[in-house]
């Protein structure tokens, strides 16, 4: 059984889906989170002037949920809240009781598009992120005269346990390739390689997403392929897709 790192947090249905295709999923959290501005939030919550919300990323809906209270499902179930996966939105659901619009845009361009497309000029949408968070969502909406009123709920850190887990999958895993799931975990991963002499940086690498490709190739990595969506049978997919033509070349 061929085997997987996956750089996020441990999924059972990324394990299982992995499983199902005969790969060992093996789970590495490059980041950490700390929650900030919450009560600013919770405050923002209750302003019954925003079209509706935006939530990119479990960060995002886990720092809504630590404000949130029935009175401010009231106040939200008749807005409209969008998400770019389908994590995220059953995460929403889960957490806040909410259904989300947007799960399967796959990217922040998309989303915004979808956005732009369903709300009127002069919307307000409230934008909970993290300190890394990317501008073209806003951008894109905001020149569609849309307004994004943006605060950060959440700071992404490096996993302080991350260099003690790549020494050990380096002596111990023999992956046969890598997939990452975020731009910020690519940069703290590879700040960690170049520390130690290692065989993870000539297996195949994977992205969940166009962004976090870049970042890949930003650092001077080839990239073996990009998933469609931000799910697991995507990933497992474009995966698949890179050992059938190795095979095919051999």
């Amino acid at each position: 059984m061929k085997k997987v790192v996956l750089f996020k947090s441990a999924s059972e249905d990324y394990e299982a889906a992995f499983r199902k295709h005969n790969y060992e999923a093996i789970f590495v959290e490059p980041l950490q989170f700390e929650y900030l501005n919450l009560p600013a939030l919770g405050e923002r919550l209750q302003d019954a002037s925003y079209g509706g919300a935006v939530l990119t990323s479990p960060r995002a809906v886990e720092a809504v949920a630590r404000c949130w209270a029935p009175s401010k499902f009231v106040l939200w179930n008749t807005k409209r809240v969008y998400t770019v996966g389908e994590a995220s939105a059953h995460k929403i659901k889960l957490s806040l009781g909410l259904e989300a619009l947007g799960g399967g845009a796959g990217n922040a361009e998309n989303l915004a598009t979808l956005i732009a497309s369903e709300n009127s000029e002069g919307s307000k949408f409230l934008f909970p992120c993290g300190n890394l968070r990317s501008e073209i969502l806003p951008n894109i909406l905001q020149s569609k005269q849309i307004s994004v009123d943006a605060i950060t709920v959440y700071e992404t850190k490096e996993n302080e346990k991350l260099r003690t887990s790549l020494q050990e999958l380096n002596d111990t895993a023999n992956p046969s390739c890598l997939v990452f799931f975020s731009p910020s975990g690519c940069e703290y991963v590879y700040r960690q390689l170049q520390t130690f002499n290692n065989k993870l940086s000539s297996v195949p690498h994977f992205a969940i997403g166009n962004s976090t490709a870049h970042k890949i190739e930003n650092l001077g990595v080839e990239i073996a392929g990009v998933a469609a969506k931000p799910k697991a049978e995507s990933v497992i997919e474009s995966v698949q897709q890179y050992f059938r033509t190795c095979d095919e070349c051999s």
